[in-house]
């Protein structure tokens, strides 16, 4: 098996952490390949980058026409590098070998935990247990909605759909639309 493409940048510790990263994820898809043979399937080649930040650990990203994209945060990989290795790595993996054996199913379900299984980790989680400082981790203000019963707190993401006519959200309680009181909450 041929290695993933992968985006670089950074010094020579970063440097180093991304070849352990990169060789592991080499391993892991060579172990994955019963999966692969199983269901008949050809085992895409994944492109990796090392640029994710905040509190995520890893992602599996796969848009229609592209190559599967694995993106790993270097700076919890530091932090945790013998465990990220041991779990994050597998769970991106893990998440790719589902999504090209079953198809669209639930990101956690029973089939990524038999991959996981397979892979090594039979205790996977759907979120890693890494200790994150709280300057690292990006948190998206709040925006004050109201309705005709209540008062509601948005996120950045939600209100931005609302102000540019994207979305309508609707009260869960009165069923009317929710109208922005036009201050931050946080």
């Amino acid at each position: 098996m041929t290695a993933p493409a992968t985006k670089t940048s950074g010094d020579a510790h970063d440097q180093a952490l991304i070849e352990a990263i990169t060789t592991r994820t080499v391993e892991v898809l060579a172990q994955a390949s019963d999966w692969y043979r199983r269901f008949r399937v050809t085992p895409p080649r994944p492109d990796l980058r090392f640029d994710l930040t905040g509190a995520c650990a890893g992602q599996l990203r796969w848009l229609d026409g592209y190559p599967p994209l694995i993106r790993f945060n270097l700076a919890i990989a530091a932090d945790h590098t013998t465990a990220f290795l041991a779990e994050t790595v597998p769970h991106e993996v893990a998440h790719l070998v589902t999504a090209v054996c079953f198809g669209h199913v639930r990101p956690h379900g029973i089939e990524w935990q038999a991959v996981m299984t397979s892979l090594g980790v039979p205790e996977a989680t759907r979120c890693h247990r890494f200790s994150v400082p709280a300057d690292r981790v990006r948190r998206q203000h709040r925006w004050a909605y109201v309705c005709d019963c209540r008062e509601h707190a948005l996120s950045t993401t939600r209100h931005k759909r609302i102000e540019s006519g994207r979305a309508t959200y609707l009260c869960r309680h009165c069923g009317t639309p929710l109208r922005s009181a036009k201050t931050p909450v946080s």
